[in-house]
């Protein structure tokens, strides 16, 4: 099985297996490791969860998170894609992820970089996932409904709300701390029911970071629209058809505000340079210096008083991702004093997550966030204009770590978004607003062979996570940040999560155990890949800038190197997939494009594929067949997937797959007599029955969202997709009789065994060979009559 992108289910006899593993791992069960409130922490023995051991957020830009839009060619109709019967995808969580130990044992839902309050109904608020699209709550956020599924990218910066016209909703594309992909910004008149594209030739796949909208009569054409982002600061004057830039800036601005009272004064805070002021709507811009901080400048927050706009807070962040300094001014930018004894909330990811706001109604009250799980406090509040400052992160209840946004309701109520959702002070109580949001984050996923309602996943922030039943609720099983995951075959409580960097757990449900070899001298990568082998479901394989395998995964923390870094080809290994039915027969593929595979369990390796530095994303080998794969390059332009039936030569069938579209992650149909191509993009999937002649999109049933894995279980007919912003799908496949894949094996689909009948002499199979001997004959007939009018 290979982790990181395809799995085929073939089935397994483990019955005997079950019963002895069941009752050694029942003997060999851990003791949980608790927190200060007697509750389990699904942590490892010794990690303190006050310092939250980890790797913090991912690393900018890294290919899993990046995402894409959806290429125009395919939105118009332009691009060739077939019209056949599309993979129908149903939701299957998490919603909520429960029992998240950052979030004090309650709900997560997904990432959100942004909140926008409407301004006269304290119920309704509108949250910006980073990558999930934009959600709505009528309700202050005990149920939210995602408005923006069909978008043409679901990555987000920022939200903003039109005060003079609610309905108006524009929300910048991409976020701007992680590198994800911008496609300009995305307005809606109608409180969020549909949404049009705008920005996106002037702002191309730039990073927004702040976005204010300047009210007019007109709600589709507002006075003025400010977005700062990686590309700098522009501004339209006509709704978002033209753009301009603001004289006197440049690039990589990380902040806006603007006057509610004197909308034509605009303050911008451009990274590592300082804060710049415009008294005319944003057309020319000037350097303020009053005593502001001029090295060691990174990251800029700002935030004004509505009540007192001549007040306003700039928060600097160091190049350690700490505290600079936190500046105000009470005259309009003038001059600036710092504020002393604040504590170092952001410390040390403020380059990621660092929000500073004031209270409207009251020019004296702050609230800074930060990440509380490194420094000494998260959640910061003053009452006396930063004389003395309270932490505020356990204070009446727990709320998740991660901050990027600080947003007022109607009522005065502040809402906090961070990366375990969305959270409300009332008061001195803090409510968990994140249950009911399904945008989860999700790195990859596993699917019990035969309990196909058993899924693991591992996501971002959140953990890694499982459940059990039908229920859209996933339980968190160990906390952080989830990587790649696995699910014994025999008894569905034991499975093995990662978490960065290759650190390898085994958990019987809840109980955690690290069984990570000794590999910390290797490269590796952010999620880096391990594999079980279903031949030997006692081995696992990982990861690093080589393959290491350990035998009794199941009891014991053994690993042995079985390759040299010659396999990582100077990268990493970026997915491993056992050959299916051969035991000691593995390919794996690296970060430079390389491909190598074993058939002695790693005594040699041979070289199937020369790297050309564009990664492996997954590796899918024919079961049975030590020489034949298929392989998807993570790429949007030419020859992305690929196959091979010598291990030697490779032949593409990306096809008429249009250009734009990114092969992220790859998974087989096997049970077709012509295998089926199933492709998950930076912005939804695409499935080919025909080898690659004519795509077809899922464009109907699931969302324009970035994906991260997708796993066939041959047997139930189903595949599981995990998606990195909208958690986890489920789809059937298209009945094996059904050629023309229209919904229905009819007439048509006879005609092609007709057509097809006697010997198959295409090397990858012919459709008509249902049963895949090689003839296409009477038991083939038979089997599509079976299936005939379904």
């Amino acid at each position: 099985m290979n982790s990181l992108g395809w799995t085929v289910r073939l089935p397994v006899q483990v019955a005997a297996l079950g019963v002895a593993v069941c009752t050694l791992v029942g003997a060999c069960a851990p003791a949980p490791v608790r927190g200060p409130d007697g509750s389990p922490l699904r942590t490892i023995s010794g990690e303190n969860p006050r310092t939250r051991k980890g790797f913090g957020p991912p690393p900018p830009g890294h290919p899993r998170i990046v995402g894409e839009a959806v290429p125009a060619a395919v939105l118009n109709g332009s691009a060739g894609l077939a019209p056949g019967a599309e993979l129908a995808w149903t939701f299957i969580g998490p919603r909520p992820l429960a029992n998240d130990y950052w979030a004090g044992n309650g709900n997560s839902g997904g990432r959100v970089v942004g909140i926008a309050c409407h301004p006269t109904d304290p119920a309704i608020a509108y949250a910006a996932s980073a990558s999930g699209g934009i959600w709505k709550t009528m309700d202050s956020g005990l149920s939210w409904t995602p408005m923006s599924d069909q978008a043409p990218i679901l990555n987000h910066g920022a939200i903003a709300i039109d005060r003079q016209n609610p309905e108006s909703i524009w929300a910048g594309t991409g976020e701007y701390t992680v590198s994800s992909t911008g496609a300009g910004v995305l307005r809606s008149l109608d409180g969020g029911q549909t949404w049009t594209q705008f920005g996106a030739a002037a702002l191309g796949s730039a990073r927004c970071s702040g976005i204010a909208v300047v009210s007019s009569d007109d709600p589709a054409v507002p006075s003025a629209l400010h977005w700062t982002g990686s590309l700098g600061y522009r501004v339209s004057r006509d709704g978002g058809a033209t753009w301009s830039a603001g004289i006197g800036l440049g690039a990589d601005c990380s902040s806006l505000v603007v006057h509610p009272v004197t909308p034509s004064i605009v303050y911008v805070a451009r990274y590592g340079q300082g804060i710049y002021k415009s008294t005319d709507a944003g057309a020319n811009f000037v350097k303020l210096t009053g005593g502001l901080p001029t090295t060691g400048l990174h990251r800029i927050v700002l935030a004004i008083a509505p009540s007192q706009p001549s007040t306003l807070l700039a928060l600097f962040i160091n190049s350690s991702g700490g505290l600079l300094g936190l500046y105000r001014t009470t005259d309009d930018g003038a001059t600036w004093a710092a504020i002393s004894g604040v504590p170092d909330f952001p410390l040390p990811q403020g380059w990621y997550d660092a929000s500073i706001s004031i209270d409207p109604a009251n020019p004296n009250r702050y609230f800074g966030g930060g990440v509380d799980t490194y420094s000494v406090a998260g959640i910061v509040e003053s009452t006396n204009a930063g004389a003395s400052w309270t932490d505020i992160s356990s204070n009446g209840g727990r709320i998740h770590p991660d901050h990027h946004w600080i947003a007022w309701g109607a009522d005065g109520v502040p809402w906090f978004a961070h990366d375990g959702g969305v959270s409300r002070r009332v008061g001195s109580t803090w409510q968990n607003r994140s249950g009911n949001l399904g945008a989860v984050q999700i790195y990859a996923i596993d699917q019990h062979d035969t309990l196909t309602n058993h899924i693991a996943i591992g996501t971002q922030d959140a953990g890694s996570a499982r459940k059990t039943s039908s229920s859209l609720t996933f339980t968190q099983t160990y906390t952080g940040d989830g990587g790649a995951c696995e699910t014994d075959p025999a008894t569905s409580s034991m499975t093995w999560p990662t978490y960065p960097y290759l650190r390898v757990i085994r958990c019987i449900n809840s109980w955690c155990v690290d069984i990570s070899g000794a590999w910390t001298g290797d490269t590796r990568d952010w999620i880096s890949p391990i594999a079980l082998d279903l031949s030997s479901p006692t081995t696992l394989y990982a990861g690093s800038n080589r393959i290491w395998r350990n035998t009794a995964a199941g009891t014991g923390s053994t690993w042995t190197a079985i390759s040299t870094t010659t396999v990582g080809s100077g990268g990493t290994i970026s997915c491993i997939a056992p050959v299916p039915g051969m035991p000691d027969h593995l390919w794996v593929g690296n970060s430079r494009g390389g491909v190598y595979r074993t058939a002695d369990g790693g005594t040699t390796w041979l070289l199937a594929r020369a790297s050309d530095n564009t990664a492996i994303g997954t590796i899918c080998p024919m079961p049975g067949d030590p020489t034949s794969a298929y392989i998807c390059r993570v790429t949007n332009t030419s020859t992305r997937i690929l196959r091979t039936s010598d291990a030697t030569t490779w032949q593409s069938v990306t096809g008429s797959l249009p250009s734009g579209i990114t092969a992220n992650c790859l998974a087989i149909d096997w049970g077709r007599g012509l295998p089926g191509i199933i492709v998950g993009s930076g912005a939804g999937v695409y499935a080919s029955f025909d080898h690659g002649v004519s795509w077809i999109r899922s464009g109907t049933t699931l969302p324009n969202v970035n994906t991260s894995q997708v796993q066939i279980n041959a047997a139930a007919r189903t595949a599981v997709l995990a998606t990195y912003g909208r958690g986890a799908w489920r789809s059937s496949l298209p009945d094996p009789a059904d050629f023309n894949v229209d919904g229905t094996v009819d007439g048509a689909d006879l005609g092609v065994i007709l057509s097809q009948w006697g010997p198959c002499t295409a090397t990858w199979g012919c459709a008509g060979d249902l049963n895949r001997d090689g003839e296409v004959d009477g038991s083939d007939l038979g089997a599509l009559l079976s299936s005939f009018g379904s």
